[in-house]
């Protein structure tokens, strides 16, 4: 933040794909009978939330890290540490144990991990889950966890095996036979949980014994995935079902299965609770509605504000509200079950051909329908351009755009939205303005009353020069890009430019594989490398100034010279906008595009489930935990 060389440069070289580091915001924002507070980055993924002792709430950003909403409704994000294989992983489920601590998932598949976060110390522990033995977690995307006989339980995921972890570590893996995505603790002190067919599960506890409940045939077309299971008010077991439009209901005792249809076509019920007020109440991911279910099988559905929201996890909160994820808008959602928001329920989504639609986030609205749609957001880092080093804002700078084909160069295209820029940065301020850039005592003068002379204040602005191409990079995909750089100072005049600046981005994915239910993918991934720097030209009347601008920030500046190393998140899925006739490729160019990247951000390309041993079987380890100090992100 002290030589405006450094700003400008960071802000050339942020444009395009980034990922990583929010910050600390005042939040809600009112909506009738609900409220929604928003993250300072929507593309982080808010997914699992769970309610603290003291009121807050905490929440996993599946892009992000974990974060917290206090009582008076400030938002906190922290970074969560890498894992054994230099990721950082896909923090997805929640979950507050009998002692106050705090439990996330990692849904990445890389290394599955449990991590413990004590919210009075701030300090957090993460444990790697075995991934070797005769019942083990390879190939696990942990999604959900909920306290239960014994501690904390987790599901498995593709590994087939649902888990168990104490406060000290102990581990405890279980063959389910199934691959198992939710999982809450029965009225009859069973483990039930949901699978990726159409069965319901049952563990006991104390002999690991696994009995399904099978679902009635379905001639309905759409997946036979099920999402949210909860225990009712009634004692009974409730859960979703998201291909089949249907809440279900199993009586534990016998064994009775019922099933109540959604009144919303194709609007995907995800997640399920039990309300403050006796009923049941579940997300619709794709319509963006919030439903209520009485215990007798009486449906209602009340929608957002916005469509597009694609809620996700819903939880009994403080205050005897309903707290809810929205990762398709960056929002946590809160509502009064006694006064739901009143008006007709949002309509589902359309699907793509005939694949249904999973649910989509805002910024697919932005390309044409059955385009691949891209959006980058820089999420932090810092650039050195010669002597000057400078930190970038988050959120400073998003790029978006839809997968086209190729133009004369060959290469493909990152054609614009045909909603909104394909460019935009938001205005930043140069601290210390022309004088703290002086050499030498500009950072002391940049503190000065001088600074704030109106002739002194500067900004800068920065656009786009021509296509964005994407190219195959070590990474799996990476972009060239021509950027220019325009500095706003009354001084300088109207036509202070650097630039044009050639730049080729090869990022690197930081996360792995995230929830296989979300519906499109996210991914926080980072950019260390090199360019060229012009001199400015046009700077004060007739160029006078060209010199002095020149000589403060050290241009033009050789590629050795100017290093970038930003943070960002890289989101990727088919396009949603009906009004605009497709002319680029179809969503399935992706793995044509790079099958490194596809097996990255595809969201279908979801690890195989593993075969294990056969039920009843368990296996405890003591797991060494890695401890951290929970640091808020800047």
């Amino acid at each position: 933040m002290r030589h405006r060389g450094q700003r400008a440069g960071a802000l050339a070289v942020s444009g395009l794909l980034a990922a990583g580091a929010l910050s600390q915001v005042p939040a809600a924002q009112a909506a009738g009978a609900m409220s929604e507070t928003a993250l300072p980055i929507p593309d982080v993924q808010p997914i699992g939330l769970s309610a603290a002792a003291d009121g807050s709430v905490w929440f996993a950003e599946n892009a992000g890290g974990i974060g917290r909403v206090d009582p008076a409704g400030k938002v906190t994000e922290y970074a969560v540490p890498g894992n054994s294989v230099q990721k950082l992983g896909n923090p997805d489920g929640v979950a507050t144990a009998a002692d106050g601590t705090l439990w996330f998932s990692d849904s990445s598949s890389d290394a599955p991990r449990v991590g413990k976060v004590d919210p009075a110390t701030g300090t957090s522990t993460l444990y790697e889950l075995p991934k070797t033995g005769t019942v083990n977690f390879a190939n696990a995307q942990v999604a959900d966890l909920t306290p239960g006989p014994g501690g904390i339980w987790f599901t498995g995921g593709g590994s087939r095996s649902i888990g168990r972890i104490d406060a000290s570590g102990t581990v405890t893996a279980y063959a389910a036979g199934q691959s198992a995505y939710d999982i809450t603790t029965g009225s009859d002190g069973a483990m039930w949980f949901t699978t990726g067919s159409r069965l319901v599960g049952r563990l006991d506890p104390a002999t690991g014994a696994v009995t399904t409940v099978p679902l009635p045939a379905d001639s309905t077309p759409g997946e036979n995935v099920l999402g949210g299971i909860t225990s009712g008010p009634d004692g009974n077991i409730w859960f979703t079902e998201p291909g089949k439009g249907k809440i279900g209901r199993i009586v534990p005792s016998t064994g009775a299965l019922n099933e109540f249809a959604v009144r919303t076509a194709a609007s995907r019920p995800q997640d399920i609770t039990a309300g403050p007020d006796g009923n049941l109440w579940f997300t619709e991911k794709a319509a963006s509605n919030i439903g209520r279910i009485t215990p007798a099988g009486a449906v209602t559905e009340y929608p957002l504000p916005g469509t597009m929201s694609a809620p996700m996890r819903i939880i009994n909160g403080p205050g005897g509200k309903l707290w809810f994820t929205e990762p398709g808008r960056g929002l946590i959602g809160r509502l009064d079950p006694a006064a739901p928001p009143t008006g007709a329920a949002n309509p589902a989504l359309p699907g793509s051909g005939t694949a249904p639609q999973l649910g989509g986030a805002l910024f697919q609205n932005r390309c044409p329908q059955g385009t691949l749609c891209i959006t980058e957001t820089t999420t932090g880092g810092s650039t050195k351009i010669g002597s000057f080093n400078q930190t970038l804002p988050p959120g400073a700078i998003r790029i978006t755009g839809f997968l086209a084909p190729p133009d004369d160069t060959g290469l493909s295209v990152l054609a614009p939205p045909v909603v909104g820029k394909q460019f935009e940065g938001r205005p930043v301020e140069v601290p210390g303005g022309l004088i703290g850039q002086i050499p030498w005592i500009g950072p002391w003068l940049g503190t000065t009353p001088a600074a704030q002379w109106e002739a002194n204040k500067l900004s800068v602005t920065q656009s786009i020069e021509g296509p964005v191409h994407l190219v195959s990079s070590p990474s799996g995909l990476g972009a060239q890009v021509r950027l220019s750089i325009k500095m706003n100072n009354s001084v300088l005049g109207d036509t202070c430019v650097i630039g044009p600046i050639d730049a080729n981005f090869a990022p690197a994915f930081l996360s792995g594989s995230s929830d296989p239910q979300i519906g499109w993918s996210a991914v926080q991934i980072s950019i260390n490398d090199h360019i060229a720097v012009p001199a400015a030209k046009g700077c004060g009347l007739g160029g006078w100034l060209d010199g002095i601008i020149n000589s403060m920030m050290g241009l033009p500046s050789a590629p050795e010279n100017n290093t970038m190393a930003l943070t960002g998140i890289f989101a990727l899925s088919q396009g949603l906008n009906a009004s605009n006739t497709p002319s680029a490729l179809s969503a399935s160019a992706l793995k044509a595009l790079s099958p490194k990247t596809a097996a990255l951000l595809d969201p279908a390309a979801q690890p195989a489930a593993r075969s294990q041993a056969k039920a009843p079987k368990k296996v405890t380890v003591k797991v060494a935990g890695t401890r951290h100090a929970l640091k808020a992100r800047r």
